[in-house]
């Protein structure tokens, strides 16, 4: 278990009103990090849009992210809503034809593109021209430059960002020379936002990076490695079922999420939660974990459900213990059927009659009246095979 950190701070048009936040890199509640290197771009990427929730962090409003040529050139932004993504490119990167083609590709795709402290001379034109947006430092230009720097932004189409205003009289000024949005210490200070995170096994995100980038490798491989991760399993449904995706029902299963993302979108999510930093879970929560997975699953057909979806039923029951946090907040966050948030939370239907028979296998309560419901009725042994299992997957990841 982890906590979440982001800086945000709003961006306002001409009438004071915030039209989208700026999202900074926090490395925790004290202090602040400006870091805008790979890891710090992935971390934001990552609490924004899969952890927190982006209509929570910035409702319906953009949010601008720095971004360096890494998250680029490996194409993870098709993670995310293009909509409300606006990408901030830095002065210090090197313009050239690659990078050009590549902003190129992500403006037709409806990603915002901004650049921020950009001098213009030839070799910049090529990026201005393709800008959304341009940030102007209002205190890196000399007061009797503004004026001529802004004219000659103006040529181009992009929308100008007064950043760093930190007074009424530079506000007052800024509006005169007709900046379009602005931002600084005299709207408002960075905010601190704070939300819990799942912690990622760093094995499994790199046991499923190799054999998502084995060419021999199949769907139900990596079907496999994320159904033994309780944390990929509920970022994976969390990311399928997200307003990205326009769904009329919900995914439940894993098997469902892998077969609609295909293994290259896999592959981009799992390149950015590598990129993120990641604390190893302790394994005997992971092994209960993914035995109760088992055995949902193998007990879901007599029951008359679904084995895939019993398998998330069984994983997820375990996420309380995972994250330390009620069960039915951390649901609360999950677009799940009723049917799966019923069988978690009251043991109801199909999937809550053979969780609370695992649970009740799982504390070796075999004369419990709950096993003679299924037919046929579950032995003994039930459990222990799917523990034994469990120990074996685990054990497999270790080795990968």
């Amino acid at each position: 278990m982890r906590t979440a950190y982001l800086g945000r701070q709003p961006i306002f048009n001409a009438q004071v009103k915030p039209v989208a936040y700026e999202l900074l890199y926090r490395s925790g509640a004290v202090g602040s990090s400006d870091q805008n290197d790979t890891r710090a771009s992935a971390n934001v990427l990552i609490n924004a849009f899969l952890e927190m929730g982006v209509q929570r962090v910035v409702g319906k409003a953009k949010a601008f992210i720095h971004v360096t040529p890494e998250i680029l050139d490996d194409e993870l932004l098709r993670l995310f809503d293009p909509s409300q993504l606006v990408l901030e490119l830095m002065p210090d990167i090197d313009f050239d034809d690659a990078f050009l083609e590549t902003v190129d590709r992500l403006r037709a795709l409806g990603y915002g593109i901004c650049v921020d402290d950009l001098l213009i001379h030839e070799g910049t034109v090529p990026l201005l021209e393709r800008a959304h947006f341009v940030k102007v430092d209002i205190r890196a230009v000399p007061e009797d430059e503004l004026a001529g720097h802004v004219a000659a932004l103006r040529q181009y189409p992009a929308a100008l960002v007064a950043e760093k205003v930190e007074t009424h009289e530079q506000f007052a000024q800024c509006q005169e020379l007709g900046f379009d949005l602005y931002q600084g210490y005299f709207f408002a200070k960075p905010k601190l936002v704070a939300g819990r995170a799942m912690a990622e096994d760093r094995l499994s995100v790199m046991h499923l990076l190799a054999t998502l980038h084995n060419p021999n490798s199949e769907l139900s491989d990596v079907q496999t490695i994320i159904q033994r991760s309780v944390s990929l399993s509920y970022r994976l449904l969390r990311y399928v079922n997200s307003a990205a995706f326009y769904l009329t029902r919900e995914i439940n299963s894993i098997a469902q999420a892998t077969v609609m993302l295909g293994q290259r979108r896999i592959r981009d999510m799992a390149t950015l939660m590598a990129l993120t930093g990641m604390d190893d879970k302790p394994q005997e929560l992971t092994r209960t974990a993914l035995a109760r997975a088992r055995l949902c699953s193998q007990l879901a057909p007599i029951g008359r459900g679904n084995a895939d979806i019993g398998f998330t039923v069984g994983l997820f029951s375990a996420l309380d213990a995972l994250l330390d946090k009620p069960l039915e907040q951390l649901l609360d966050g999950m677009p799940l059927s009723e049917e799966v948030r019923r069988a978690l939370l009251e043991h109801h239907g199909p999937f809550g009659q053979i969780l609370a028979v695992t649970i009740a296998l799982e504390q070796g309560d075999y004369d419990s009246p709950l096993l003679d419901a299924l037919e046929p009725k579950p032995s003994e042994r039930a459990y222990l095979e799917a523990a034994d299992w469990a120990s074996e997957a685990v054990a497999e990841m270790l080795a990968a």
